[in-house]
C-alpha cells in the first residue's frame, strides 16, 4: 500500500499537490511527510531548508539532513545554511549541521562574514561556544571592513561573546579594522563599559592604540561622554591623557567640544592635561567651551589658573568674543568675572566683543560688557 501511495505521490506536480494529499489523513501523512523533503531537496534542491533554518525549525531542519540536502548550498548573499543560522541565533539548528561533518565552520558571507562572525555581531553566545567548541573556526577572520567576531562583539556590546572570544587565548586583541580601531576603540567609542573592562583586564590591549584619525580609545570615550570609561581608562595609568588626533585635538578638547564636563573634571584632575593645547585651527578647549556656551566646562576649565583666557583662534577670536557672539550670557560673565581679559580685544574685522554683542542682539552680553570698567570705552 505504501509503494502505491509513493507511486501516485510521484505523479503529482508540485509540492503543493503533493502536501495537499498528505493532509488527507494520518496514514498519508505520515507515509508521504518524509517524501516531500526528499522530494523538495531532489527538485528544488533542498530550498525548504531555508525556511526552517529561518523559523529554528530543528525537526524540519532533520527532515532535510535526512533528505540529502546540501549543507554547503549558497543561498541570497553567499550564506549558508549554517551562517543563517548562526545570524539567527538558532543554537539547536546549528548543533544539528555541525553534527553533520560536513558544514564549512569558515564559509564565508559575500561581504567576508563568516558564521562566527554573525553570531558575535547579534550576540548569541549559545552559537558562538558551539563554533568555538568544534576547535576548527578561525576566530580572527576578518569581515570586508576588517573586522574580527571580537571587534563586532565589542561594538555590539555583547559582553559574554566577549568573554568567550577572551577565553580562547587565540584572539588578537588589538586587531584592527579598515579604521584602524581596535576593540577597545569600539567599545570606548560606543560607549560599553561592560566590555571595556573586560578588554583591560587582559592586561594585553594597547590602551593608547590610534585610529586613522589619530583618536584612542580615551579619546573616543571623551567624545562619546561617557566619564565611566574614561575612568576605567585613567585608573590603568597606562594612557596618554593629552594624544593629539589627526585634527590636534586632545580628549580634554574633545569633552569640552561636548560639554561634558563629569570628563573635563576626570581629565584636569590627572593634573596632567595641557589646559590651552590648540588644535589645528588654533580653537583651544576654552574658546570652544566658550562658543558652544558650556558654562560648566568653561568654570572648570577657568578654576585651574592655567588658561589662557585671551587665546586667539585663527580669524582673532577669543573665547569672550565667541561667547559674546553667540550671546552667552552666563560665559560671558564668567569670563569678565576673572578680571583677566581683554574686552577690547578685535578680530580681524576689527570687530569687539560689545560690537559682535550689539550685531547679534544679544542685549544681556551687551548689559555685561558695558557695566565692566572696559566696555564703557568699547567703541560700537
Amino acid at each position: 500500500m505504501d509503494e502505491l501511495l509513493l507511486d501516485i505521490s510521484e505523479n503529482l506536480v508540485s509540492q503543493r499537490d503533493i502536501s495537499a494529499f498528505g493532509r488527507t489523513n494520518k496514514r498519508l501523512h505520515i507515509v508521504l511527510n518524509t517524501y516531500l523533503y526528499r522530494y523538495n531537496v531532489q527538485v528544488f534542491g533542498g530550498s525548504g531548508l531555508w525556511w526552517a533554518v529561518e523559523q529554528g525549525q530543528e525537526a524540519a531542519t532533520r527532515k532535510f539532513l535526512e533528505g540529502g540536502v546540501d549543507v554547503q548550498a549558497k543561498g541570497p548573499y553567499g550564506h549558508t545554511p549554517l551562517s543563517w543560522a548562526a545570524m539567527k541565533g538558532c543554537d539547536t539548528v546549528v548543533k544539528l549541521l555541525l553534527d553533520t561533518g560536513k558544514v564549512d565552520v569558515d564559509s564565508e558571507h559575500d561581504l567576508g562574514y563568516t558564521p562566527l562572525s554573525w553570531a558575535a555581531m547579534e550576540g548569541h553566545d549559545a552559537v558562538v561556544k558551539l563554533l568555538l567548541d568544534t576547535g576548527k573556526v578561525d576566530v580572527d577572520s576578518k569581515h570586508s571592513g576588517g573586522r574580527t567576531p571580537l571587534s563586532w562583539a565589542a561594538v555590539r556590546g555583547n559582553g559574554a561573546v566577549v568573554k568567550l572570544l577572551l577565553d580562547t587565548g587565540k584572539v588578537d586583541v588589538d586587531s584592527k579594522d579598515s579604521g584602524g580601531r581596535t576593540p577597545l576603540s569600539c567599545a570606548a567609542m560606543e560607549g560599553h563599559d561592560a566590555v571595556v573592562k573586560l578588554l583591560l583586564d587582559t592586561g594585553k590591549v594597547d590602551v593608547d592604540s590610534k585610529d586613522s584619525q589619530g583618536q584612542t580609545p580615551l579619546s573616543w570615550a571623551a567624545v562619546g561622554g561617557d566619564d565611566a570609561i574614561v575612568k576605567l581608562l585613567l585608573d590603568t595609568d597606562k594612557v596618554d591623557v593629552d594624544s593629539k588626533d589627526s585634527q590636534g585635538r586632545t580628549p580634554l578638547f574633545r569633552a569640552a567640544v561636548g560639554g561634558n564636563d563629569a570628563i573635563v573634571k576626570l581629565l584636569l584632575d590627572t593634573e596632567k592635561v595641557d589646559v590651552n593645547a590648540k588644535d589645528v585651527s588654533s580653537w583651544t578647549p576654552l574658546s570652544w567651551a566658550a562658543m558652544e556656551g558650556h558654562d560648566a566646562v568653561v568654570k572648570l576649565l577657568l578654576d585651574t589658573g592655567k588658561v589662557d583666557v585671551d587665546s586667539e583662534h585663527g580669524l582673532g577670536y577669543t573665547p569672550l568674543s565667541w561667547a559674546a557672539m553667540k550671546g552667552h550670557d552666563a560665559v560671558v560673565k564668567l569670563l569678565l568675572d576673572t578680571s583677566k581679559v581683554d574686552v577690547d580685544s578685535k578680530d580681524r574685522n576689527g570687530r569687539t566683543p560689545l560690537s559682535s554683542a550689539t550685531m547679534g542682539g544679544h542685549d544681556g552680553v551687551v548689559e555685561l560688557l558695558l557695566n565692566t570698567g572696559g566696555g564703557r570705552r568699547l567703541k560700537r
